[in-house]
């Protein structure tokens, strides 16, 4: 990929014609009339006549509104595949997340858009790269105004009252998906109220053998003509201040945040169909809205972080258990429903879903910490404990370090038994709110993630104590084997 593309904005915006018959049609008088397409990035809109006043389209037109986005025409046009391209090259390069906002008039799935984008083009930047795709994990949640439902979750529950299966569903490759994406997800959509958030996780292996892990988030927004809450949401960008009270703002602020450049496509498919000028024009004013507001955010924002280092920063944040790939978890990671995407304060919202989300991240954060801190020093005190009775240790001093260490120990015990009953205590809490349904999902995911952590450090830990008594035992041939596993 040229320098050019990879240097573009992180936030583009798309309008792209969706009834491509027309495009070998003469224009018809209302089109004519109504729009007309400069070039591939910008268009005049006919402005209303004053009411009162005739506004057949037989009158000549009086004024236009000229409007720009970053590219304009049909899906299978070069400039919209650029575009996307571009979008999906700057994910997978520089291995950061991104995401897409498709706005539709109608609650309908652009089957097309999403193979071609998440199975022909992945295909070939794995080509491209030289990596290998190892594994696809998908999660779609139906979000409402107020709440968000696990469509995959619900559909994968197991009777006899066993607990759910891990949250998401797993594919091998792009052919798998390609199927998911043309039966299962049909099937799915019917069963949605709102609008849809799909997580699609891609793990692939470069050449070096090294592990790398994606996110592309998709928000398919309907009835995108209808959306005055969404065109307030764009206008507050630039203002440094993201309004609205809905779960569906709280899932794009992540998308939109101006201290990390996190590519994002937000697409708006304008209907070309004949009846439907008043749905045009207001398509096209809220794709207005958005490309002029986040070129303002975009002019004004601060230095931001290179979406390469946000990534590691993320990876180092995941992986706080982990000092080396041969310790890490082997299990499957879940997509990113911490809700750094649905979170918002407790000075936002004292009351809504969101503030039960930061609560319980906040918690289970500092849980997850003190249980680290609480095997490590268990198993040190047992390493010294084992090293004391073979009689390795005959260091002056000993006695008063096992003490210290019996000492930190209890104490490292004591806070992580006191946080974990603080966790159930708010899980207790939460069962008592109007969200419980959402939150009991959501807490039975974080518990979960605790358990794979903790088996996580205990083997860590093993190990450590493995090489420290081999180094007690014959230190020659503790360096012998470390020497090896270096190789």
């Amino acid at each position: 990929m040229s320098g050019t593309s990879m240097s573009k904005r992180c936030h583009r915006v798309l309008v792209t014609l969706t009834d491509f018959k027309r495009q070998t049609l003469p224009e018809d008088n209302e089109l004519r009339g109504e729009i007309k397409i400069l070039d591939k990035k910008s268009l005049l809109l006919r402005i209303q006549n004053a009411a009162g006043k005739s506004d057949t389209h037989d009158d000549p037109p009086r004024y236009y509104r000229q409007m720009e986005v970053d590219a304009m025409g049909f899906e299978f046009e070069p400039q919209i595949r650029t575009e996307l391209s571009d979008f999906l090259n700057q994910v997978f390069r520089l291995r950061t997340n991104g995401s897409l906002l498709r706005f539709a008039p109608k609650r309908n799935i652009n089957t097309n858009l999403l193979t071609r984008l998440l199975v022909t083009e992945v295909d070939k930047l794995m080509m491209d790269l030289r990596c290998r795709l190892k594994s696809i994990n998908v999660d779609y949640f139906d979000v409402r105004k107020f709440d968000m439902v696990n469509l995959i979750t619900e559909s994968t529950s197991v009777k006899n009252g066993r607990r759910l299966h891990q949250s998401g569903k797993p594919l091998p490759g792009t052919r798998e998906l390609f199927t998911w994406l043309i039966n299962d997800f049909v099937d799915l959509r019917g069963r949605g109220k709102g609008d849809d958030y799909l997580d699609f996780e891609f793990v692939f292996r470069n050449a070096q053998q090294v592990d790398h892990k994606v996110h592309i988030a998709l928000f398919q927004i309907f009835k995108s003509e209808q959306r005055p809450d969404m065109a307030e949401f764009f206008r507050s960008l630039h203002l440094g201040r993201l309004t609205g009270s809905t779960l569906l703002h709280d899932c794009l602020r992540e998308s939109f945040d101006l201290k990390c450049s996190t590519p994002a496509v937000v697409l708006f498919e304008l209907p070309m169909t004949l009846g439907l000028g008043d749905t045009r024009r207001k398509i096209l004013k809220l794709s207005d809205v958005a490309y002029s507001s986040l070129s303002k955010a975009y002019m004004l924002k601060p230095e931001p972080k290179s979406s390469s280092q946000s990534f590691i920063n993320l990876r180092k944040e995941r992986d706080v258990t982990v000092t080396s790939p041969r310790n890490r978890s082997p299990q499957r990671s879940e997509p990113d429903v911490s809700l750094a995407n649905w979170r918002r304060t407790a000075d936002e919202d004292s009351t809504g879903l969101a503030y039960w989300y930061g609560r319980i991240d906040r918690k289970f954060t500092e849980l997850k910490l003190s249980m680290e801190q609480h095997f490590v020093t268990l198993y040190k005190r047992k390493s010294s404990s084992i090293c004391s009775e073979l009689q390795f240790n005959n260091q002056e001093g000993g006695g008063d370090r096992s003490q210290q260490d019996s000492t930190e120990m209890k104490s490292a015990r004591k806070t992580y038994i006191e946080l974990l009953k603080q966790f159930q205590k708010l899980e207790q809490t939460t069962s008592k709110t109007s969200f419980a349904p959402t939150l009991k999902i959501y807490i039975r995911k974080k518990n979960n993630e605790l358990a794979e952590a903790e088996k996580s450090v205990k083997q860590r830990e093993i190990d450590n104590m493995r090489l420290s008594l081999m180094q007690w035992i014959n230190p020659g041939d503790s360096q012998t084997s470390l020497d090896q596993k270096s190789i």
